[in-house]
């Protein structure tokens, strides 16, 4: 079964638009987006929660009749105190009451899209990195299976949960039989590795995941490199962003490998203030929509 298909990591703010002030793109600008990619030759898409943007996106693809699907997640808030965040401070006891109730809200939302656009949302994601150990919006195991298995039992569409390899390896290992399939991240750029062996690091960890989990089919849902970076240490322009995701893409079209490239558009509103941060340069295409 050939599951290589050219596929992306959409998340469409530009400036002075984001998540968290709730200023969305319109389904102009979404259209806009959407027509580039598919031009492109983009098949898929991710969209890594059940938004206004994620209503958006899939209201104009089933208004123009546009030839691509996407996966859809949840972006859960976190349901442990976790103290030892990557950024941040650990949550409150007050938070996690909350979050429950704003996840319970994101799950409802999930499953509602997911059965009323079945012919575009292909596949259905669990979360996003919970259970890694820096991040704050940490869920505990237990209940991500529990989350798991709410979707399967409420959508058509198979279940995955996104999260990097190496805690697919450790950490995320009891939920390999609860989804019926795995979502992996590989970023040899955040684990310092010098541009010549970053490709070779990529599917070296693909192919030990896929070693040491052998029962499931496993798909990368993010990887990619930056364009710029105020770390130290790191190599970042386009000439090296565009040879890693051209050697990646060669790599998986040979070994028919599914891979969502992370990311469509730069994001002005990630990260610090730092014009530089690498966080708002992951794009495989700048904040004006022009090619990198």
């Amino acid at each position: 079964m050939n599951i290589y298909k050219k596929s992306i990591c959409y998340s469409g703010y530009r400036e002075n638009q984001s998540p968290g002030l709730k200023i969305y793109p319109s389904e102009r600008e979404i259209l806009e987006d959407l027509t580039i990619l598919i031009k492109d030759g983009y098949e898929q898409i991710r969209l890594y929660d059940p938004s206004e943007h994620a209503k958006r996106t899939l209201k104009v693809i089933k208004d123009n009749q546009l030839p691509i699907k996407v996966m859809l997640g949840m972006d859960l808030d976190g349901e442990v105190i976790n103290y030892n965040v990557g950024w941040g401070e650990p949550l409150k006891t007050k938070d996690i009451i909350q979050n429950k109730k704003n996840n319970q809200k994101q799950l409802d939302a999930l499953i509602e899209l997911s059965n009323a656009y079945p012919d575009i949302i292909n596949y259905v994601s669990a979360g996003n990195e919970n259970t890694s150990s820096w991040n704050p919006k940490m869920v505990s195991v237990t209940e991500m299976a529990k989350y798991i298995k709410i979707l399967k039992k409420n959508v058509k569409q198979p279940v995955t949960f996104c999260e990097g390899a190496y805690f697919w390896n450790t950490e995320a290992l009891p939920l390999v039989e609860e989804v019926d399939f795995l979502s992996i991240h590989i970023y040899p750029f955040w684990q310092r590795k010098p541009i010549e062996e970053a490709l070779q690091y990529t599917i070296e960890f693909f192919e030990a995941t896929k070693e040491n989990i052998p029962s499931k089919l496993i798909v990368i849902t993010e990887a990619g490199w930056p364009t710029k970076s105020n770390l130290e240490d790191t190599y970042t322009n386009n000439e090296v962003h565009k040879a890693y995701i051209e050697g990646l893409d060669e790599w998986a079209k040979k070994e028919n490998v599914l891979i969502y490239y992370f990311e469509a558009f730069d994001e002005p509103w990630k990260g610090s203030g730092s014009n530089a941060e690498p966080e708002k340069h992951w794009g495989l295409y700048d904040v004006n929509r022009n090619k990198k």
